[in-house]
Order: structure tokens, then sequence, then C-alpha cells
């Protein structure tokens, strides 16, 4: 029986050899090649494997010597070894193994030759690593017995020194492998961010996987209306994958879309999770695949998978370790450059609105930067002012807003670039150097990232000229009215002070034509006084006045009219009232229209409250009604001139009264307000400032 039997001399020269050729090897495949030829060759083994592992006890890397020959396993063959053979049994327990006779140990995989050529002897031993195994150097000679410890000892000793070795190649390739992908992911987000055109993006990322983690087919596949449809695929069947619609939890892709959870299929055949998918849509047959979700906000309590990036086939028919790990980069990369994409698509669809809007729009609209020269005008403002587009542009805003923009202030632009909206009325002048009245809406803008003013200009030419009508009309008719009904109050007062006594009918005839007369005369001082008031020439004859009498005198002027609608009319008044220096006349009327307004608003048998309360500072009246009540967003707009709520079809006027009553109370130096639920009736509010009030 023939051993290795090398003296001490010889097993120093051979561990010499081979820590010469590892020394400066660090190609992890050169590497494994020149451990196995020499360590074969100074064994005189009929063969040899050096198996080199990861972390996982995955095969890496993996060579054969037979009878001599070389044979490179870039399929990773040899891992079969590593489940039921003896490189299996070394790795799991960390031990070196001498087998003087493969044919009576269990641990060794019998081979097809083994009858052949007869019993072998095999030694087997850990590259142990500075932290773990790293792989399994396995040597086997004919006959039995070939192999003695001192073999086992000088082949263990070469482990160690190759171990080392490999553990340095390895982290060299890794770390090759990592800058490569690190490369390829710049490369990838340079690429992707050279365009904000979502298919282009697309198109880029699956391009750039498919070459990145070397498959046959790459597709990104975005959720849209419940389900995952493929928007664009690299590689083979690509134009058939394109467009196919998964629904979520369907194959691979529904799978990570569901679970949000990035996963590899080395063998998607038996894995019982991914039913369905690609392989039963297209026919296409997948032996690997992994895939990724496309996520925003991944670090939020709330993330949203809007797509799965999948990746088919590798080309050596497995992963390496960092497919997860670079899958997950280029998912990044691909939710902020879609989401980039997607947000430019959004903004190129609002300013094509907008711009639609501002030339198609019927009012003159000009754009300025933030110091008020402008920098766009619309169709409208083109024809209006009487520029050519270019000319009007760069001109000043204030050089054709002639007048009213002085309340803006010194800096006139500071409140519209704080944010406020502001309306005002000014003349533009046209180049013409006509002068038009306007309504001015100013607001700022943002458009394509930058700060702008906006200016909406409404021409009120038309709309002065009707106010102005209109004044001229009413100071016509309660001019013309006041004359002859003077002269019929005056005669309605002289026929009844010279009927007798007994003539009750005649009486109440005239008593009814007194008090309509009254009204008529009431409002049209209120008319004249509206005038007065607005142009601030209203001068106040204050007295002296007990607002109990005011109150009694109110009743009795509007009872007749809540007689007619079966309406009560009551006073809660405190015992005690102060007296106040008040225009009684004035304030009588505004009590008055208060009260017959909420009469004539209040359905029949309802009940309308007059009311009173003395705090320190104020007296406040008030006029509660049982009626329909007012909407919130109108309550503040029932104290302006010619506003009528279409609150009754039957009630009509011409919207003047509560104008006067604000007016009136104003000119005191007091407030009136308005507090209603729609369906809980309102109460109408007026509050006298503490130096009208007279102490007792």
């Amino acid at each position: 029986m023939t051993t290795l039997s090398l003296n001490e001399q010889q097993r120093l020269e051979l561990l010499y050899r081979v820590s010469r050729e590892i020394s400066d090897r660090l190609d992890l495949n050169e590497l494994l090649a020149r451990v196995l030829r020499e360590t074969a060759a100074s064994a005189q083994a009929d063969a040899a494997s050096l198996l080199v592992v990861n972390e996982s006890l995955s095969v890496v890397s993996s060579a054969l010597i037979v009878d001599g020959v070389l044979h490179s396993d870039p399929h990773h063959a040899l891992e079969d070894l590593l489940h039921d053979g003896l490189a299996g049994w070394v790795l799991m327990h960390r031990q070196p193994v001498l087998m003087p006779d493969t044919s009576l140990d269990p641990r060794w995989r019998r081979r097809p030759d083994d009858d052949r050529v007869g019993a072998k002897s095999a030694i087997a031993v850990p590259l142990l690593g500075r932290t773990r195994v790293v792989g399994v150097l396995t040597l086997a000679r004919r006959p039995a017995g070939s192999f003695v410890e001192d073999d086992l000892t000088l082949l263990t000793v070469i482990a160690d020194h190759a171990a080392v070795a490999i553990e340095n190649a390895a982290l060299y390739a890794e770390s090759q492998r990592r800058a490569d992908a690190m490369a390829a992911l710049a490369e990838t987000a340079r690429a992707v961010n050279s365009t904000l055109e979502l298919d282009q993006v697309l198109r880029l990322v699956v391009d750039h996987a498919r070459a990145l983690l070397r498959v046959e087919t790459a597709g990104i596949a975005l959720l849209e209306k419940g389900g995952l449809v493929f928007r664009e695929a690299s590689g083979r069947l690509s134009e058939q994958l394109r467009g196919l619609r998964l629904e979520v939890g369907e194959g691979l892709a529904g799978w990570v879309a569901a679970h949000n959870q990035a996963v590899i299929s080395p063998n998607r055949p038996s894995d019982a999770r991914f039913v369905g998918g690609l392989s039963q849509r297209l026919g296409l047959r997948v032996r690997a695949s992994a895939g990724a979700p496309i996520v925003l906000d991944p670090m939020t309590d709330k993330p949203s998978v809007i797509g799965v990036i999948e990746v088919i086939n590798p080309f050596e028919d497995r992963f390496g370790i960092d497919t997860l790990p670079l899958l997950d980069s280029l998912a990044a990369l691909s939710a902020t450059a879609i989401t980039h994409a997607r947000q430019m698509a959004e903004l190129q669809a609002a300013e094509s609105r907008f711009s639609g809007l501002f030339e198609d729009n019927i009012d003159p609209i000009l754009i300025t930067d933030l110091d008020g020269v402008i920098t766009d005008a619309n169709r409208k403002a083109v024809e209006m002012f009487g520029y050519e587009q270019r000319a009007l542009i760069g001109l000043r805003i204030t050089t054709v807003h002639r007048t009213g923009t002085a309340f803006l202030g010194s800096d006139r632009f500071a409140q519209l670039r704080d944010g406020r909206e502001i309306t005002y009325q000014t003349r533009v002048t046209t180049r013409a150097g006509d002068e038009i009245p306007m309504d001015v809406h100013a607001k700022l803008i943002v458009r394509r990232g930058q700060s702008f003013i906006q200016w909406i200009q409404r021409d009120i030419s038309e709309r002065l000229q009707l106010e102005e009508m209109r004044s001229d009309l009413i100071s016509m008719i309660f001019h013309d009215l006041r004359s002859p009904l003077g002269n019929v109050i005056t005669s309605l007062e002289t026929v009844s002070a010279s009927l007798p006594g007994d003539h009750v009918m005649e009486h109440s005839l005239l008593t009814i034509a007194q008090r309509s007369a009254g009204r008529m005369s009431r409002l049209v001082d209120s008319l004249l006084d509206l005038r007065r008031l607005e142009a601030g020439q209203m001068v106040l004859q204050r007295d002296a006045t007990d607002l109990r009498d005011l109150v009694d005198d109110v009743r009795e002027l509007t009872a007749p009219m809540a007689t007619v609608k079966h309406t009560a009319l009551t006073a809660e008044l405190p015992d005690r009232l102060p007296m106040v220096a008040v225009d009684s006349d004035m304030i009588r009327r505004v009590l008055i229209n208060l009260v017959e307004n909420a009469v004539k608003y209040t359905p029949v048998r309802g009940r309308v409250t007059i009311s009173a309360a003395v705090a320190l500072t104020e007296v406040v009246l008030a006029v509660s009604d049982t009626g329909p009540g007012i909407p919130p967003a109108d309550q503040g707009r029932v104290f302006g001139m010619f506003t009528r709520l279409q609150r009754d079809r039957g009630a009509k006027g011409l919207g003047l009264g509560l104008a006067f009553c604000r007016l009136a109370v104003q000119a005191h130096g007091g407030r009136i307000w308005v507090e209603s639920e729609p369906g809980s009736g309102s109460t109408f509010r007026i509050a006298l400032p503490r130096d009208a009030v007279l102490d007792d």
C-alpha cells in the first residue's frame, strides 16, 4: 500500500509552494485552481474538490480535479456534496476527516465508478477563516488506506493557509462586486434622474436592472385601479409582458405588492407562495425570480406600495447574495423617479389648464413679478390696454393702474408677497389715455416653481352707471313723494278732527289711512337719511330718551301689522332701564324696521319679542322672531344696500331697511349684528355705547 509518506523536507517544500501560489492571488477562481492543482499533485490524488461557501453555507465558487484534469463548476453542481456527502459533514462539524476506506464509511457519497475502480482513501478538511468556515477541501486516492494521519495533518495546515487566502480573495471579490454595483447604481441614478418622462424612467430602470443583475427579463408593474399592470419590461418576452395585469397576491409580483416585502424564489416551480403569475399567463419558463416593492414614504408608519420591480431567470441559474439589496436600491430609485415624473406630469397638466384659463378668460389678467413688473398678459388685457403684448410686458403695474392703490402702503406689494389677497377699485389707463373703472383682485401665485402676482381686472363701467341711475331714480322718487305725502297726512288729520265722534266706521278707515301714510313717511325719511348717512352729512338730534317709552311706541306702531298675521308681539324689559342720549326718531325707525322685518318673515301665529339688557359699557336692544332663520353664509351681507334674501316669495321690498339700520346705529357709535340658525329664528341686536347712556 502506497502512502504520501513525505519527509519533513518535502512537507516544508509543499507548504512553501502552496504559500507562494496563494500569496499574491486575489482572483478567487484562479486561487482555487492553483491551490487545488498544487495540493492534488503533491498528494498524488486521483480526485480533488474545493468548495467555497458564504455565510448561509451556499456555494459561491467551486472546482474539481479528476485524474489531473481541472474542471470548472460554474453552475455549482458540487453543492450537492454539502447535502449528503463527506464535504457537508465536515462543513457542519468543522472537523477534518481521514477516511481510510470510502466503501466502509456512510458519509462518503458513492459515485457510479466506485464499484469499477474499487475502494479509495479520502481526506476532507474544513477551511477555517477568521470567524467562520469558508470552505471544504477534499482529496480521494486509490486504493483504500492511501492516506495516513501525517497526510491529514499536512492538509490541515495547507487548508489553514488556503482559508486565509480564500477569505481575502472573497472579501476582495465582494468589495469589487459592491464597487461595481455601486457604480452601476450611480449610473442608473444618473440616467433615471436625467428625465422626468414617466415612460422613459421606467424603461431606463428595467434596462439597468436586467444588466446589473444579469437576468433574462426585468419588468416594472405599477398599481392601477386595484391591480398590478406591467408598464415596462426588458429582455425575453418583454413585448408580451408589457400591459399584462395581475391581481394583488397573484404570482411573485402580486405577493410582493400584498406583503410589501422583497423576496427571492430560487426555485419557482416548487414555491407554493407564488401561484399563477407570469409562467401561467405568458408560458414563460420561470426557473428563479426575485422582486421588490416600490414604496412611497417607506420610513413612515403608513408606507404606500405603488408598484413592484421583478427580475426573472438569472443567467448563472442562481441569484447572488447582493440581489435583494440591489433590487431594493433600484426600487427606491424607481419610487423617487416615478414620484418626480408624476409630479411633473401633474404640474404640466396644471400649467396647461392655467394657460387655457388664462388666455381664454373674459377678464383682463396681468401677471407681474414681486416688484410689480408685468411679465405676462392675456388676450383680453392686450385688447383692453391697447398695447401689443411685447410692449405691455416690462411695464410696471402702477403705469396702467393710475389710481386707487395708495392703500397698499409705501411698499405696495409687501402684503401681496406675504400671501394676502387684495381687492380694490381703480381706474386703469389705456395706451390711448382712456380711463376705465375697474375692480381688481390681486393675489400671489406660483408658476413653474416661481412666485408671481396675478391681477384680475373687471370693467365696472356699466355697474357704476346703473348704480348712478338707480340712485338718481330713488332720489327722484322720494323727493317727489315727500311733498304730496305731507299733504295727504295733513288732510287726513284735518278730516279726522272734523268728523263727529259717532262716525265710528269713518274714524276707523281714517286711522288705517293715517297709519299707512305714516309708514310711507317713515320710509321716505329713511331713504333721505340713508343718503345723508352714506355721505357723512347726517346731523343727529340727540336727546334724553326713555327706552321703555321708545319700545312702547314701536309696539303700538307695528301692532296692526302683527295683528293681521296673528303674530304675538311682546316686550321683555328689565325693571330698570337707563335714559339714553340718542336721536330718538332715528332709533325708533331702526326698531320699527327690525320689528316689521321680523313680522314679515315670521309664519302666521308666530312670536316676535323686543328685549333689552344693560351691560357695563353698553345697552343692548334685541328683536327676536320665530321665523325660518338666516343661513350663516348670508348673515354677513343682510345689512348691505339692496340686499334681499329669498326666504319668502311673498316678501317684497327694496332691501334698504337693514342698510339704514346699520348706518343709523353706526352713526351713534354703536354696532348691529344678527344671531341665527336656520329653522330656529333670528335675533337682531343693537348695542349703544356707554357714552350714549345717561345716568338715572
